[in-house]
């Protein structure tokens, strides 16, 4: 696990590769703390920071072999049976690292490789014979990867602070970016980013830069995506017993390493799970750690998840040390993860995560997350399952009038509404962290004028909308939240991890076990309560149908390891690392939201002053600490990278 950065120059031309990469490379220092290295020739470089978790001695990069050289952040963890493949074709080994064998089949079988690999990968490759660069990213997006083509080069790294390290690579805001992270706290929407003119490889695609990119803008090309859902779907007992199969093999394979490893443990389920068979898996004891708030803190009980970890530490025998969060020190870390990333944080609980990677590095550098899971099995009931909501509002005028006035008064406790113009109408109305109405309310005139009423954002939607509409709703929001959501989670995952100098491993996202839960059918995942009356659900919105608990979630997942894993584990509700910042922006950091919306540059000029005292004067109700949330991380985004906005 590394961080990696690079320049291919228009020309081939000579440079002095050293002071150019230098300053880039000392902002992936906590990637990777064990090493770093430069490799360049006639018009390009490649530089890398090492965090050493296989082949300890020779696993060194830039990696240089047969005519090409590599920059590789990841771990592939199918690599040992790819060597021998490699190896039975002719290929000759030097070191026992995963790298060289990511090197020599690329190299053997170019951007076909990508198919057998199995782990988290974003690499760059120079191929001399074809004096060209190729980037690829993982499958599912566990490791970042952005790049920025500019008048001289090609300017790639694994963190966005790294890239704007590159003195050729302008820290300007992007309007749409800032607008779509408004929207959904997401910092990705596509390849776009928050910067103008940075993109991020999207997941599964690989890209080849030649000299002429400048004039032949490089296209990336897709080596894999989720299959279709089966006609032939298996059994939901064969099918409950191939998921567990898969989980326990990939969690098999995510044990190897040459140095110690651990876990997150949070009480819930997925992170239950994977406790559960590392500790049968591992060849040595299996440790865990979690993160939490203190039941008379001003977090309160709602917080507390302790009982949970506790449990499920004691029934598996594992050791569990507990992490207390202290609401003092969360501002400083916060602002340290933004600066470290170089990118807003998209969920509070990204500093719960980096205190818990920073305690996990004082015994392990390796440590498993049940991250994923949600997105792979179904685990978000209002999300996903508010799709119903969606279908039932289109079947109003089939109801008896009793049963219409009935459910258009549940959706609009819901929603306002009792119908929607599009399944996007509804998404937006379910996912919006903040929604068009409010951002507007908060927006300039003239930025609203400049972003043209979202009309980038919400073509890219309607894009994504139109690629799933022979699927059934439900299914295509579980895609969407896999595209979307999961990435984002994996990045909070990477940079709060890599932070602390810890590779997070996530045993959920294995690719194989993605494919098999997207071929199956809805029900396998989420459906009502077997014995829920269908009268009583006529009443009820998905928030109210899902707070009495009449539907299920994550349910193949629930069925293949109920044997595993504790009842009151087995069917608690998601908390998901919790953090109280909704109290805290009323309370002890309130004069710190204040300052920042008050008088930072980019909120100045972005947001309406009158708006912003409404905010401001509101701060104790949690409605509008939500809106602050994302509007202060854009501040100290803009402090932290000193992003212009024009």
């Amino acid at each position: 696990m590394c961080g990696i950065a690079g320049v291919f120059l228009r020309r081939t031309e000579g440079f002095d590769a050293e002071p150019y990469l230098l300053p880039v490379l000392s902002r992936l220092a906590r990637r990777g703390p064990d090493g770093q290295g430069i490799s360049s020739g006639r018009g390009w470089a490649f530089g890398h920071r090492r965090l050493a978790v296989i082949d300890l001695r020779g696993g060194a990069q830039p990696f240089e072999d047969a005519g090409g050289v590599i920059s590789y952040n990841g771990e592939l963890y199918n690599y040992q049976d790819l060597r021998e493949e490699l190896r039975a074709a002719g290929q000759v080994f030097a070191t026992t690292s995963d790298t060289e064998v990511v090197l020599k089949a690329w190299m053997a079988r170019g951007p076909a490789c990508l198919k057998r690999f199995n782990g988290m990968f974003a690499l760059a490759i120079y191929d001399s014979a074809r004096d060209s660069v190729f980037l690829a990213r993982d499958h599912l997006g566990i490791k970042p990867l952005f790049y920025y083509a500019g008048q001289r080069g090609f300017y790639f790294a694994s963190s966005m602070a790294a890239l704007l390290a590159f003195q050729e690579v302008p820290a300007v805001a992007d309007p749409v970016g800032i607008s779509h992270y408004l929207t959904t706290t997401h910092v990705l929407m596509g390849a776009r980013t928050l910067v103008k003119g940075v993109c991020c490889l999207e997941p599964g695609t690989w890209l080849e830069v030649r000299r002429d990119f400048a004039e032949h803008p490089p296209k990336p090309v897709r080596y894999w995506q989720l299959p279709d859902q089966r006609t032939d779907a298996p059994s939901f007992k064969h099918a409950a017993a191939l998921t567990r199969e898969l989980v326990h093999d990939s969690v098999r394979r995510q044990l190897v390493s040459d140095v110690p490893l651990g876990g997150f443990l949070s009480g819930g389920i997925d992170s239950t799970i994977i406790a559960s068979q590392a500790s049968k898996l591992s060849q040595h004891p299996f440790s865990a750690y979690s993160v939490g708030y203190e039941c008379e803190s001003s977090a309160g009980e709602s917080y507390y998840e302790w009982p949970y970890i506790r449990e499920a530490a004691a029934f598996y025998g594992i050791g569990c040390k507990e992490i207390v969060l202290e609401e003092s020190d969360y501002p400083r870390d916060w602002e340290f993860l933004i600066a470290e990333k170089g990118q807003p944080l998209s969920t509070p609980n990204e500093v719960c995560i980096y205190k818990l990677a920073m305690a996990l590095r004082q015994d392990f550098t390796v440590a498993l997350s049940g991250e994923g899971a949600d997105e792979v099995f179904g685990g978000y009931t209002e999300a996903y399952f508010s799709v119903t909501d969606f279908v039932r509002a289109q079947q109003l005028g089939r109801l008896s009038t009793g049963e219409r006035e009935a459910l258009s008064a549940a959706l609009k406790r819901m929603y306002g509404t009792d119908s929607f113009t599009s399944l996007l109408d509804h998404y937006f109305r379910v996912v919006s962290f903040m929604n068009f109405g409010v951002k507007f309310w908060l927006l300039r005139p003239d930025w609203q004028e400049a972003l043209k009423n979202d009309e980038a954002l919400l073509v890219h939607y309607v894009e994504r909308f139109e690629t799933m509409k022979n699927r059934t709703p439900f299914d295509a929001y579980m895609r969407l939240f896999l595209e979307k959501n999961l990435q984002n989670l994996l990045f909070r995952l990477d940079s709060s991890t890599m932070a602390a100098s810890v590779e997070g491993r996530v045993p959920f996202t294995d690719p194989r076990l993605v494919s098999l839960l997207f071929s199956l059918p809805d029900h396998y995942k989420m459906d009502w309560s077997a014995d829920t009356n269908k009268a009583e659900i006529q009443n009820l919105n998905t928030l109210e149908a899902a707070a009495q608990g009449l539907i299920r979630s994550k349910i193949i997942l629930r069925a293949a390891f109920a044997d595993v894993v504790p009842k009151s584990i087995l069917n608690r509700s998601k908390m998901s690392f919790p953090v109280p910042f909704r109290e805290w922006f009323g309370g002890p950091l309130r004069s710190m939201v204040e300052s920042h919306l008050r008088e930072n540059p980019w909120a100045r000029n972005w947001l309406r002053a009158e708006s912003v005292e409404t905010l401001v004067a509101n701060l104790n109700e949690p409605v509008y600490a939500i809106l602050a949330w994302p509007l202060v991380n854009l501040c100290l985004w803009q402090e932290a990278m000193n992003i212009s906005w024009e």
